[in-house]
């Protein structure tokens, strides 16, 4: 029996070193692969107020009107690190711009367990624009960078020409993290096997365990519902027929509360339409984002 217990101890030494090894190499996973590159994405860092925020830019080179800038709002704990494929699907058509919101990525924050409020998050976004020098654009959120959205379209107006609302959290009937945790297992089992898993440990890895508890408790007690109601921005919910997550009820939900909402559904989509069916999903808002002014 002693023999057993101390193979048993020596199995979990091994393994948490093991672990501990394993996150730290995800932590120093670089910002910018080859394959970004390849695809004609590139990341910058810029000083916008008082965070240093990264984030990636795709360029649109076809003869084409010129329009208003797509920027891509990441959802919980992850980075613009996985809206890169719908970034590479939408430049066709726009110059597309995804940043990592301060704590997440390559946005650092001064300290380890630091985590911005929504409306801070919101905030941060508004620097990054004016510093980036972007006046004006049209946005994408995805899940939780829905809830960010909404609060910035509420609070900086003038900054949003129309916005894409895809998979909008919470639903309001799963309103707590063991649901929330439970639908996104589900979730990942349908999207296998092109599940946005390994960039979202990386992700996770950098944001440190403590912030990420505590954005997802930010999750379930911001309700985006009450929201909605005041965004005036044209607003498209975009949910897939297969989100468990965010389930295509309360999509149909969310569209009704906004003041110029309307529901497209992807049907067989899951809950990240960005990573797992990028270029469906980007075909499918094209016409939308078309519909924006023009830019300058």
């Amino acid at each position: 029996m002693l023999i057993f217990l101390i193979c048993l101890s020596c199995v979990c030494v091994v393994a948490l070193v093991w672990m501990t090894l394993a996150w730290r190499r995800l932590k120093q996973t670089a910002a910018m692969d080859r394959g970004s590159r390849r695809r004609g994405i590139e990341g910058a860092f810029v000083q916008a107020g008082p965070y240093r925020m990264f984030y990636r830019v795709a360029r649109c080179h076809a003869h084409a009107p010129r329009r208003l800038p797509v920027v891509l709002v990441h959802g919980l704990v992850v980075s613009s690190r996985y809206m890169e494929p719908l970034a590479y699907a939408l430049k066709r058509d726009f110059d597309v711009f995804a940043p990592d919101l301060p704590g997440f990525g390559e946005s650092p924050l001064a300290r380890r367990r630091d985590a911005l409020s929504l409306a801070q998050l919101a905030d941060a976004l508004h620097l990054w624009l004016n510093a980036c020098g972007v006046k004006r654009a049209m946005f994408v959120g995805n899940s939780f960078g829905c809830q960010v959205l909404a609060d910035f379209a509420v609070r900086y107006p003038q900054a949003v020409d129309r916005l894409v609302l895809q998979a909008p959290t919470p639903d309001p009937r799963a309103r707590s993290l063991p649901r929330q945790a439970w639908r996104d297992w589900i979730n990942g089992l349908r999207e296998r096997p092109h599940t946005p898993a390994k960039a979202g440990r990386i992700d996770y890895a950098k944001a440190g365990l403590w912030r990420a508890f505590a954005t997802m408790r930010m999750l379930v007690r911001e309700p985006v519902d009450e929201r909605l109601p005041r965004i005036a921005a044209p607003a498209l919910v975009v949910v897939g027929t297969r989100d468990p997550v965010a389930p295509l009820g309360w999509g149909a939900e969310a569209a009704r509360k906004l003041q110029h909402g309307r529901l497209m559904t992807i049907e067989g989509g899951t809950h990240t339409l960005n990573y797992a069916a990028p270029n469906a999903f980007a075909f499918a808002i094209t016409p939308f984002l078309k519909a924006g002014a023009v830019g300058v």
